[in-house]
């Protein structure tokens, strides 16, 4: 009979332990959050002057809902602030920091912070409502289909805003087709709870709770200290919206791992840049390094047409 190593074992059953107080933690706040979302349900008046319209959207960190400002006589977003883990002290502090990183942001393609306060013990505040629909809704709801050129529109609008962020020393660390708006040709890039300020390479600190053993190398390259995690994203978000266009002609098992760059059809440039926001060559340094690739693309793939 083999011999059992007594640690490793102990150490997968404790592994195996965690994981389970961790479900556990998490269904009993999704729970106590839902009962709380009773004190923001549509009709409800927050802080005597927000009236809730509907809820918005719902993450690891909070809840947004579309409200009137009853007071400014204007529509906005209100979030609520409560995170899966971590409790009061890691609400207070994401709560915190995106309240600072919000107050120094002053584009026309980020939301506007109009006022923090507590409610009822809940960490508020509210921002501007932004134009548009998001990626996630347009590909998946309105089934809109992005052709390559189109593509690299939506990314040349991007892009400008992720220079400005960090130009001021900011990483969003969250670019997805959900925080994503398009409005005709305007992009506007939501949802900062994730921001982080930018710092010195190896300096940075994550948050021990973003990321949980068995997450894909996906999330843990999103959520790096550092631009190219940002870039990284972006390439993800250009990949979802090349693949609106993709009919398998052949889907059979063997044909399933085959890759994105078998599976499209693009321009040689466009799989170039694709490689390097990915991490798969060598990577951008800087925003404005990723606009000119952008802009020659967007020239070449024009006088093709």
């Amino acid at each position: 009979m083999p011999e059992v190593d007594q640690g490793v074992d102990n150490m997968a059953f404790g592994s195996w332990i965690q994981q389970i107080v961790r479900s556990a933690n998490k269904r009993l706040h999704l729970a106590l959050r839902g009962w709380h979302d009773l004190r923001f349900r549509e009709g409800s008046l927050i802080h005597g002057r927000y009236l809730v319209r509907r809820k918005l959207g719902e993450g690891s960190y909070g809840v947004t809902y579309v409200c009137t400002d009853t007071v400014a006589d204007r529509a906005c977003v209100l979030k609520r602030v409560t995170p899966v883990r971590g409790g009061r002290t890691r609400a207070e502090l994401i709560y915190a920091r995106e309240v600072s990183i919000l107050q120094r942001l002053q584009h026309p393609a980020i939301p506007t912070l109009y006022e923090t306060f507590r409610y009822r013990n809940h960490l508020c505040f509210t921002m501007e409502l932004m134009p548009g629909a998001s990626l996630d809704c347009l590909l998946f709801q309105q089934h809109v289909r992005f052709s390559e050129y189109q593509s690299l529109r939506v990314l040349r609008e991007l892009l400008p805003i992720v220079s400005y962020l960090h130009a001021i020393g900011i990483l969003h660390r969250d670019i997805s087709i959900a925080n994503v708006l398009l409005d005709g040709e305007f992009a506007a890039l939501i949802d900062l709870g994730l921001a982080r300020e930018l710092v010195p390479a190896g300096t940075g600190h994550q948050d021990p709770l973003e990321i949980e053993p068995g997450d894909p190398s996906e999330k843990v390259l999103r959520r790096q200290i550092d631009v190219t995690s940002d870039f990284y994203a972006l390439g993800h978000l250009l990949l979802f919206l090349l693949y609106s266009t993709y009919t398998a002609r052949e889907h059979n098992a063997a044909a399933d791992d085959i890759g994105w760059e078998r599976e499209l059809d693009l321009h040689p440039g466009t799989k170039k840049l694709l490689r390097r926001l990915l991490l798969a060559e060598q990577p951008f340094g800087q925003a404005c390094e990723i606009i000119h690739e952008v802009d020659q693309l967007l020239k070449a793939l024009h006088a093709s047409n």
